[in-house]
């Protein structure tokens, strides 16, 4: 009947409900399938950061060793241009014998576990022959040490690459044999695991050099690429696999340096005053056209056995080389008998001076060093002239310049026999200065016309060649004051740069006049019980002492020091030795 009728109809709609959504479910298995089954064949094509593969901020700096990633607590920094690696992972990972003295701010290295390297074979032995310990100046931020890369260049037989546009360091042993390979086609994917599934760090160019790190993989290796990434890459993506070792060598030789002579002209020497490696970071460094050599302060002594305290930059000397200049490093006798006779008067002492200046010379690509010892006792004259003899040839081998600062002239100075010193040394420098000075009993011209005239006279009497001769001459002024105090007048002074002894003077409302037997502009301000003096360095009367260097034909100057100066010096400097 129709009941039957209507039964059957629902029976059958029912089954085809069911029917659909079987072919549906159906229908999305084999989707499913579909999409495993492309999951399974295709490769993976998600992008990653490298970054994040190495769980790093995207500011900090990477480290790969030996091409391997290195994740460090600490990690290197960029100040004023320069990288810096922290102490602590070159203690961990490149020399365990390193020593950071938190306390004093003081880095020693020995080189009893790696060669300085020096110019020639005799040298590095002299150098090397017996341990010595080498202060390293160390850069102190927020209570970690970090040293520039590029002085660990020279220290360890390491090669320091920087790759700026992926803020990656890249260290590779010199001297280690590793693999490398070109990209076989473009678009070849670097992943981060040794799969198709693995996700990409890179896509990278046909003929891109790569350089394989492991091959433990039967299709992968790890590699590292010229970007400083590593990661997996297929064995048949990588073809013209060769070994390859950065070469280490052993001996620096420059095309044979030659000792420095100038070339333009009179010498144009300026003094640049270090007293902390922090002021010879990039921000304090200034051109100034015209000059031929900078004399940084950075070598001085620790004690009376000789243990030199450096403060040297080797990015002072990487932009002063860049920007045309010599770069000769003064070692001071920290103006201290005690020092210098500890320091010449034992064989011993004196070679390890020698020593250490030589592997500084080494280290940072110093063209020569400038004595500086101007408290040397009399007893102890015939040991400077041997430290000098002893000194000489060693630097010239290295090819570097041996100059030396000497006093004007006079009877009590003869012990320092400047006619020896100019058989030894390449140049004189003749601090024509201080013919006033701090504890003179009588005010005066820190360097009258006729003071830098006996200079040069006296040192040329005394023997010394005019090729040899640099006449110091100062950028500095004293501001005398006479003060009448218990009835009698005492004296004081006061160093000043020439724009600051000049306003000193027209702030307190004097003025110049000429002084023809100074040769400088001179002012006398009277207030009371109290007297100014003041004898003005400026560009007049360093123009006479210009002129007195072209009358006598000598080297040329030196000048103590830069940042004292006007401007305007700079100008005459250049116009009358060049």
């Amino acid at each position: 009947g129709l009941g039957g009728i209507m039964h059957y109809k629902e029976i059958y709609k029912k089954k085809k409900r069911q029917k659909i959504i079987s072919n549906i479910i159906l229908y999305f298995l084999v989707i499913i399938f579909l999409i495993l089954l492309l999951k399974l064949i295709l490769p993976n094509f998600e992008k990653i950061d490298y970054r994040d593969k190495v769980l790093a901020n995207k500011d900090e700096i990477l480290i790969n060793l030996n091409n391997n990633y290195i994740n460090l607590e600490n990690t290197p920094i960029i100040q004023d241009t320069e990288v810096f690696l922290p102490v602590d992972f070159i203690k961990q990972y490149i020399d365990e014998y390193i020593f950071w003295d938190k306390a004093e701010n003081k880095l020693t290295i020995t080189n009893e576990y790696n060669v300085i390297r020096m110019k020639t074979e005799e040298l590095r032995y002299f150098v090397n022959s017996k341990p010595l310990n080498l202060d390293i100046p160390v850069y102190n931020i927020n209570g970690i040490a970090y040293i520039p890369k590029d002085l660990l260049g020279e220290l360890y037989s390491f090669d320091f690459n920087y790759i700026e546009d992926t803020k990656i360091m890249d260290i590779t042993k010199k001297g280690q044999d590793f693999k490398i390979g070109k990209i076989r086609s473009n678009n070849t994917r670097l992943r981060d695991s040794a799969s198709r599934k693995g996700r990409i760090i890179d896509f990278l160019r046909s003929g891109e050099t790569v350089y394989i790190s492991e091959d433990k993989n039967e299709k992968y290796f790890i590699t590292k690429t010229e970007k400083g990434y590593i990661g997996y890459l297929p064995k048949k993506d990588i073809i013209n696999i060769t070994s390859y070792s950065i070469e280490d060598k052993n001996i620096i030789d420059e095309n044979n340096k030659k000792i420095w002579k100038v070339e333009n002209g009179k010498i144009n020497l300026v003094f640049d005053q270090v007293i902390k490696v922090y002021d010879s970071l990039e921000y304090k460094r200034k051109y100034h056209d015209g000059v031929d050599i900078l004399v940084p302060t950075f070598f001085s002594f620790a004690n009376e056995e000789g243990d030199i305290i450096n403060i040297a930059d080797k990015g002072y000397v990487k932009w002063a080389h860049n920007n045309g200049y010599q770069v000769w490093g003064l070692l001071t006798d920290n103006f201290d008998e005690k020092v210098s006779h500890g320091v010449l008067y034992s064989t011993e002492n004196r070679e390890h001076v020698i020593k250490q200046l030589l592997a500084y010379v080494a280290l940072y690509n110093l063209d020569g060093i400038n004595i500086d010892f101007e408290s040397v006792p009399k007893k102890d004259g015939e040991y400077f002239i041997q430290f000098l003899r002893e000194l000489a040839p060693l630097l010239k081998e290295q090819g570097a310049v041996l100059s030396v600062d000497t006093f004007v002239p006079k009877p009590w100075t003869l012990h320092y026999n400047r006619k020896e010193i100019g058989k030894i040394a390449d140049y004189i420098i003749v601090m024509g200065y201080d013919e006033h000075y701090s504890g003179s009993q009588k005010a005066g011209s820190v360097a009258s016309i006729s003071w830098s005239e006996e200079a040069i006279k006296g040192t040329l009497n005394e023997g010394v060649t005019k090729e040899k001769i640099i006449l110091g001459i100062p950028f500095y002024t004293r501001v005398w004051t006479e003060k009448i105090e218990d009835g009698k007048v005492n004296l004081y002074s006061k160093s000043f740069g020439m724009n600051g002894a000049y306003n000193f003077v027209i702030n307190e409302g004097g003025d110049f006049i000429w002084d023809e037997d100074s040769g400088q502009h001179y002012a006398e301000i009277n207030k009371g019980d109290i007297v100014y003096k003041v004898w003005l360095e400026d560009e007049i009367s360093l123009e006479k002492r210009l002129n007195l260097v072209l009358a006598y034909d000598i080297a040329g100057v030196g000048a103590w020091k830069r940042g004292l100066e006007k401007d305007e010096v700079w100008k005459i400097l250049k116009y009358k030795l060049k």
